[in-house]
Formats: structure tokens, sequence, C-alpha cells
């Protein structure tokens, strides 16, 4: 199963976490990272931004039943990714896209796309240096032809 991580892991808490524990965590972690206990250390800043980013979105039941959702909604993604995997070529190729999924292509495809691109320009020019060079040796052979050498 794939582990995805959510803004519970962010605060350590487990997911059944009543608000009052929500917020000791966040106060117990914004104290170690606050930016005027860690001046200048980047990775602290960094924490700092994840735990209040997370400590919004669990502090507020309407977010928090959001966020409850798109855990769920991804359990069963990675669920049913490991039903599929076992289900032939032809199974797979048919099946509908879950939103995880699009989600998933909209991340890789900005991805992979460029690299497509390269790959498929690196096999047009070494296509057309052997074409190139393929002229040059024919071109080069009927000279000889015609003057007389074999």
């Amino acid at each position: 199963m794939t582990k995805f991580h959510t803004h519970y892991d962010n605060l350590r808490v487990a997911r059944n976490a009543p608000p009052k524990a929500i917020r000791a965590a966040y106060k117990r972690l914004s104290q170690r990272f606050h930016p005027d206990k860690n001046p200048g250390d980047a990775d602290a800043a960094r924490i700092m931004a994840i735990i209040n980013a997370s400590y919004q979105v669990l502090s507020d039941p309407d977010k928090r039943r959001e966020h409850d959702e798109w855990i769920a909604g991804m359990e069963a993604a990675n669920s049913a990714s490991r039903q599929t995997s076992q289900a032939s070529y032809s199974t797979i190729q048919h099946s509908a896209q879950s939103a995880s999924d699009m989600a998933l292509l909209e991340i890789l495809l900005p991805i992979f796309n460029p690299i497509k691109g390269i790959v498929i320009w690196t096999i047009f020019y070494i296509i057309g240096i052997g074409v190139i060079t393929g002229a040059i040796w024919l071109i080069d052979s009927a000279v000889d032809l015609f003057r007389g050498k074999s």
C-alpha cells in the first residue's frame, strides 16, 4: 500500500484526535520550530509553514471533514490499484480513471512531457544523421562508380 502524507502526520496526531489534542500538538511543534527560536534556519521555517497549514485545516471542522474524505478517497484508490494490479492488461486498460489518478497525471505530465519531447527529438536526430550518412555514402559510391573506381 502506498503511504501518503496527511495533515495528521504533519502534526503527529491520530485521525480521531479531539480538537484539544490537535491544538496541543500544534503548540508543542510550533514552540519547537518557531522562527524566533530558530533564527536563520530555513528548514525550521519550512516546517513551521507546514505545521501552520495543517493546523488551519484540522482546526476547522469543515476543512477537516473534507481532508478526511480526501484520505478515504486516497485509501480507496490505493486499495483499488492493488486489486487491479492483479487483473489482466485489458481489464486495466478499460477501467475508469478515478479522481486521484487524474491528480497524479496532472502532477506527472509536466515532468514527463519534456522528457518525452527530448527522447523523440533525439531519435529523430539519430535517424537524420543515419540518413545523411547513408546519402553521403551512396553519393560517394556513385561518384566512384562513374569515375571507374571499383
